[in-house]
């Protein structure tokens, strides 16, 4: 039968809030009571929990993790990420959802009072942001993962979704499309504004034309992108290529496309954003800007376990580069300019005429 503190405790004459002293190095004890409970401690062959060490000195081992939603597509990837790197470092993860509103993040917030958890790992914490700053201030170890550009005022770890945007309009104009369509998400992710400003930076000078008109927010979800792509082809707005801020939304455009006899990508190109596994499987199958979500939720991770081992970790955020996966949406291109070099290579390979990106002029029926 394994040997318990209560079982040091009463050989020792003493009480277990005197043996935990010794156990966690207080200087409180006297040194014959001390040493007198080392010497059973030895003969009993008393081994401590390391749990019941670690919650007499604050700690819990565990990490909170608090997300907008569980629904959304590339969140099994990110928590992915973050359990490779936070379970083989001894500690739990305890997963909170904000999705209920007020209530599910009152419930987050008296786990934290609670001391449930030693760290936080927010997935765009929203409504939270200013509790877990405060948080942070007082000590607790926070490190956000931002997936809508927001730059919170938080160690944090994000994508670069204009440079996504940009990545997105490159393949079009590649692929010969000068007059396109884009379906952002919901006004209040600034993800969205990223990958817009991006993609019409990069079409600037180009002869490529993104009207206002052609400009539909979406709800994020596949029904969406499909009404969005009605709303288009109703008011008779001819569009060759798409860019859609969400592979979800994307897919339902493809529906949308498909159900209206436009070929894709024949007549219209389509390219999604974020690369989350039912991509592949559409079609044609989707091409896509990849954002790592695996990588970022990995790395915010890692981040977090620095801060609680008290390791220095930098405050500046960790920013990821999106990349192309060319799929059966669009149609064959040649080289798409790279990282290094895109700047450069816009003006030998594109127009050289210019019109204006999100240009708001009447559109001519074609």
């Amino acid at each position: 039968m394994r040997v318990t503190i209560a079982d040091v405790a009463r050989l020792a004459g003493v009480s277990k809030a005197t043996v935990s002293r010794v156990l966690n190095g207080r200087p409180d004890v006297d040194g014959a009571t001390q040493a007198r409970i080392e010497e059973i401690m030895a003969e009993t062959g008393y081994v401590p929990s390391s749990r019941a060490v670690d919650l007499a000195r604050g700690r819990t081992r565990t990490v909170g993790v608090l997300a907008p939603t569980l629904r959304t597509a590339w969140m099994p990837e990110l928590l992915q990420g973050v359990a490779d790197v936070v379970e083989p470092s001894g500690y739990g993860l305890l997963l909170h959802s904000a999705a209920g509103g007020g209530p599910a993040l009152e419930r987050f917030a008296a786990s934290v009072r609670g001391h449930a958890v030693d760290g936080v790992l927010a997935v765009d914490p929203g409504a939270a942001l200013d509790h877990l700053r405060d948080l942070h201030r007082q000590g607790l170890p926070v490190v956000v993962v931002d997936t809508v550009g927001a730059r919170a005022p938080l160690p944090s770890v994000g994508a670069d979704y204009a440079d996504g945007g940009r990545r997105a309009a490159e393949l079009l104009l590649a692929a010969g499309r000068l007059r396109l369509a884009m379906i952002t998400g919901p006004a209040e992710e600034p993800t969205g504004a990223a990958c817009a400003d991006g993609f019409a930076d990069l079409l600037t000078g180009t002869g490529a034309v993104l009207r206002a008109s052609h400009v539909t927010e979406a709800d994020g979800t596949e029904q969406g992108g499909y009404d969005a792509v009605q709303r288009l082809l109703r008011a008779r707005l001819f569009f060759d290529g798409l860019f859609a801020h969400g592979d979800a939304m994307a897919a339902g455009a493809l529906r949308a496309l498909q159900e209206a006899g436009r070929q894709v990508p024949g007549e219209v190109a389509v390219v999604g954003f974020g690369d989350v596994p039912p991509a592949a499987y559409t079609v044609p199958a989707l091409t896509t800007v990849r954002v790592p979500w695996e990588e970022m939720g990995g790395a915010a991770a890692r981040s977090l376990i620095d801060r609680l081992r008290g390791e220095p970790g930098s405050d500046e955020p960790e920013v990821f580069e999106t990349s192309l996966v060319i799929r059966g949406s669009t149609p064959p291109v040649g080289r798409i300019p790279g990282q290094r070099n895109r700047r450069a290579a816009r003006t030998a390979e594109l127009p050289a005429f210019r019109t204006s990106a999100l240009a708001t002029e009447p559109v001519p029926e074609l």
